[in-house]
């Protein structure tokens, strides 16, 4: 059975994510289980709970697509990015058939939670720098798709997603 993913011009994918509290309930750790299920079905190499219908402050990623050593990012932050960036085309599994122009620091630091609450600190380079990058835009409700010529810009597809907006609150009353 094909897993669904929230897709856009879906408004839910510009929603801010919450901070995951600690310990983990049960629930969240078969999330975490689902949403690698999910990318891997998917044939992606990053995923944010955001993407798969959840406001939480995390995400997976297997950037080898071995798709049996996924990592697990719980209340990321990055806390130091190079000053050398790289722009390039980027993909998203929530908006398929689109592409950003995106330009990221092809060197980061993350700290971030583990499923055990442990805190870590991590430096990432090219490949997986750029992806944890994208999967920290989605828990901050931006896409991909929303830059051009490598910057971020909420309005290129502000129309389109207000149409969707109107349309969604009217149909919930």
């Amino acid at each position: 059975m094909q897993i669904e993913l929230v897709k856009y011009p879906d408004v839910f994918l510009r929603s801010a994510s919450n901070n995951v509290p600690f310990p983990l309930d049960d629930k969240t750790s078969r999330l975490i289980k689902f949403m690698a299920k999910a990318m891997y079905q998917h044939n992606g190499i990053g995923l944010a709970a955001i993407q798969v219908g959840y406001q939480l402050r995390m995400f997976v990623m297997d950037c080898s697509r071995s798709q049996e050593s996924y990592k697990v990012f719980i209340n990321p932050e990055i806390i130091e990015k190079s000053i050398e960036t790289l722009r390039d085309n980027e993909g998203c599994l929530s908006a398929p058939g689109k592409t950003g122009d995106v330009r990221r620091h092809i060197r980061i630091i993350l700290k971030y939670q583990d499923e055990n609450g442990k805190e870590e600190k991590k430096t990432f380079y090219n490949l997986e720098a750029r992806c944890i990058q994208h999967e920290m835009d989605h828990l901050e409700g931006k896409l991909c798709i929303d830059y051009e010529k490598g910057n971020y810009s909420r309005d290129k597809h502000k129309s389109q997603t207000m149409v969707e907006s109107d349309f969604r609150a009217k149909s919930d009353t």
